[in-house]
């Protein structure tokens, strides 16, 4: 009787030992530079002073910043302010929605021939964000516009409702024909661009990548050689840590994925 005892005492503690590792937590620690290019090459001395952390977490409370400008054409000077001030409002309340729900990143680049004949990065993020106060407004040299908004954690519950799987990104309808755009607007394409890079290599790092080939050869030769390589999923928690200009157009993004459990910020 004390041997059968004794042996179920033991499989309950082996039991618990194998239930404990499977919830260890692993942590995570990642750091990559994502890159962007302007399609309008700043002038010489117009290029902004570099920047850093534009989101963080702090005492409870999620800090965004966002950027717009103003339209090409605008009915006078106030609405143009006035409609770059709201599009920073709103970039910024995406930001933060990014750090609190996750942003779906899809990836996809295509080598014919041993040349990248398209390279593509989509985002996606979906939810309700309420609550958000604004910390400043500022308007910039160049015209845009920057807006930081604050978001306190404590209530966060009940100022974000359980969401559905965001799906991924439709393919867009139009595309801005280049030159068009102002170097305000072209400088933050280009800085999206880059984060956009930047999450691409985090998720790469944690998840890998599908390589699909195809080669065909005839006679000896290679005559058709295709790589495709995809990477999809969400990410949350990802910051920026310093932004640097180039005189060339582009621009440099150093990114950031800290945390000590790796389930809760990549899925």
């Amino acid at each position: 009787m004390r041997i059968i005892r004794f042996g179920s005492l033991m499989l309950l503690l082996c039991l618990g030992a194998l239930i404990t590792s499977c919830h260890s937590t692993v942590p995570v620690y990642i750091k990559v530079t994502g890159r962007g290019v302007a399609e309008v090459v700043p002038i010489e001395g117009t290029l902004p002073p570099p920047q850093t952390a534009d989101m963080s977490w702090a005492e409870g409370d999620i800090i965004a910043i966002g950027h717009g400008v103003p339209p090409a054409a605008p009915a006078s000077t106030t609405q143009g302010k006035l409609l770059a001030k709201q599009a920073a409002k709103v970039d910024a309340q995406r930001n933060l929605l990014e750090q609190i729900e996750g942003v779906r990143v899809s990836a996809k680049t295509i080598v014919k021939n041993f040349m990248t004949e398209s390279d593509e990065i989509r985002t996606q993020v979906d939810g309700l964000v309420a609550g958000a106060e604004v910390v400043s407004e500022q308007e910039l040299d160049d015209g845009s516009f920057e807006v930081k908004l604050r978001l306190n954690m404590h209530p966060l519950a009940k100022i974000i409702p359980p969401s559905e799987p965001v799906p991924p990104p439709p393919a867009p309808e139009s595309r801005t024909i280049p030159g068009q755009r102002t170097a305000a607007q072209a400088r933050l394409m280009a800085e999206d661009a880059a984060r956009m890079d930047g999450l691409r290599l985090i998720l790469e790092q944690l998840k890998g990548v599908v390589i699909t080939g195809s080669t065909t050869v005839e006679n000896f030769m290679t005559t058709d050689d295709r790589i495709r390589a995809r990477v999809e999923g969400i990410i949350r928690g990802a910051r920026v840590v310093d932004t640097r200009y180039n005189q060339d157009g582009t621009v440099e993004v150093d990114m950031v994925l800290e945390h000590p459990d790796i389930r809760q910020v990549v899925k």
